[in-house]
């Protein structure tokens, strides 16, 4: 990765769905399945929308069976839905982010959020908002490309 590939964007608010997960980021797959069960159970439609993993914990500073992380999706409109337990509304803060963009399997996410914050961070005269957290857009999913043609965008907040 290089510096050059961190983009700064101005990103809007985003509404969202989500389902929480404590727990190993790992298994954050496990809540993304309970979204999709309850979406497809009120046959919510989906196209054009953009799943959202959000992270709240830095994995080397809390143990993993404590992380906090919320398995999202973004629909074009949510006002004709009624969330409940485990779905909730919820909206990411807009503003300034760091924005990188992973190609590869989902395995390699976490050396890359290492080299995004240890690296790159103190490196750019930038300073994260730790009172946000940062958060992952699955561009694809593996139901539709093979791993190594996986695209996320990594997203960091900015003060």
């Amino acid at each position: 990765m290089r510096r050059s590939d961190v983009k700064i964007v101005t990103l809007q608010p985003m509404n969202l769905l989500a389902v929480g997960h404590v727990g190993p980021y790992t298994k954050i797959g496990d809540a993304f399945f309970t979204l999709a069960q309850w979406l497809g159970a009120r046959r919510v439609p989906t196209s054009r929308a953009k799943l959202v993993g959000i992270f709240y914990d830095d994995p080397n500073q809390v143990e993993a069976s404590k992380l906090r992380s919320k398995a999202a999706i973004h629909l074009p409109d949510t006002s004709n839905l009624t969330p409940g337990s485990p779905v909730e509304k919820m909206q990411l803060r807009g503003g300034a982010h760091a924005m990188l963009l992973h190609k590869g399997p989902y395995e390699g996410l976490g050396a890359v959020w290492t080299w995004f914050y240890a690296d790159w961070l103190p490196k750019s005269g930038r300073k994260a908002d730790v009172d946000a957290p940062s958060f992952e857009l699955y561009l694809n999913t593996p139901e539709e490309v093979a791993p190594d043609e996986l695209l996320t965008e990594l997203y960091l907040p900015l003060v």
